[in-house]
């Protein structure tokens, strides 16, 4: 395997054990696995693999820190979602089967991780602009409690 392909993959693993707060902190565990990296090259890595920051740091798409299979959220994902909703959401609305949700400017990726990691009930899957979240579910019906729910945790009501 090559610098660059170990590299990242060093970095893709270590990102799927701990939350990484900062590039900082990424540098130095990478360091101590014996792998000298500047910023810019790491920086270069972590977009090459879609690293995505989120309140609780940075996570590899659709393999966020504390992912789980199943069943409910671990207390910490759900605190972490209500956080980041109460923080970020601006407005939600149900349109159709869709929930469509507003934040300020470049808080939607956040919001959408933390989203994806709580893995709610019928929440078919989510598309995130800069400020504005697309949730699919299976029903009008879905999209309307989704919406109150989301609402709620934001004090929108």
């Amino acid at each position: 395997m090559g610098g660059k392909s170990r590299r990242q993959s060093l970095i893709a693993g270590l990102l799927r054990e701990r939350p990484v707060r900062s590039q900082e902190e990424l540098k130095a565990l990478l360091e101590r696995r014996g792998v000298e990296v500047t910023q810019a090259t790491l920086s270069r890595d972590m977009r090459d693999l879609g690293v995505m920051k989120s309140p609780a740091g940075y996570a590899m798409p659709g393999e966020a820190n504390g992912v789980h299979e199943g069943g409910a959220a671990p207390a910490g994902v759900q605190a972490e979602f209500e956080r980041t909703v109460r923080a970020y959401v601006l407005e939600v609305t149900a349109a159709g089967t869709l929930v469509v949700i507003k934040t300020g400017p470049g808080r939607a990726q956040a919001v959408s991780l933390e989203l994806d990691r709580v893995r709610l009930e019928h929440v078919v899957g989510t598309v995130a602009g800069d400020d504005t979240i697309f949730v699919a579910t299976p029903s009008e019906a879905a999209a309307r409690s989704l919406r109150k729910r989301v609402a709620g945790l934001a004090g929108l009501g």
